[in-house]
């Protein structure tokens, strides 16, 4: 065993701090490469989870005739839930819950409610996420079927109140 001298001792830590300091230096590099990694998985999920509903509502659309039968069905829903359908029946572009609100001279909570209970029922509304704003949209499959065969039973008056009365009388 060989005894370290004073002089040889220093030689000994600077040797081993240096190579700590290197390390150290390659344990960073990992650090932040596996941050920029996490990142580009994120934004691949994300990806992902928008091309997902992009072939649903393809899917939609390519076996909707074997979907009709199912669509077809009554689905009940409330009065306020009509006037909320009814928005979106009137409109072929995504609104948010501004518009929504706006559309409606309703609470952003009354919205949020009645879009729930839509999509609960089976009302194929789609939801966008885009830059970090909600979008909603009715699937115009589910809109033709709706208005051959009024699916959700809207109300004859409520359906006029949508409407120029004039052209009635």
């Amino acid at each position: 065993m060989e005894l370290l001298t004073s002089g040889s001792f220093k030689e000994f830590t600077k040797e081993l701090r240096h190579e700590l300091d290197e390390h150290l230096t390659a344990i960073n590099e990992n650090t932040n490469e596996i941050e920029v990694n996490y990142s580009y998985l994120m934004e691949l999920d994300k990806r992902m989870k928008f091309l997902e509903n992009k072939i649903k509502v393809i899917e939609k659309m390519l076996l909707g005739d074997e979907n009709i039968s199912q669509k077809t069905k009554k689905i009940k829903i409330s009065k306020q839930e009509q006037e909320v359908f009814m928005v979106f029946y009137q409109t072929n572009k995504a609104l948010d819950y501004k518009e929504l609100t706006a559309n409606l001279r309703r609470s952003d909570t009354f919205v949020r409610y009645c879009i729930a209970g839509l999509i609960e029922k089976g009302v194929p509304i789609t939801k966008h996420l885009i830059n970090k704003k909600t979008y909603f949209i009715l699937d115009p499959a589910f809109k033709e079927l709706q208005a051959k065969n009024n699916i959700l039973d809207i109300q004859k008056t409520l359906t006029l109140d949508c409407f120029d009365q004039t052209i009635i009388e």
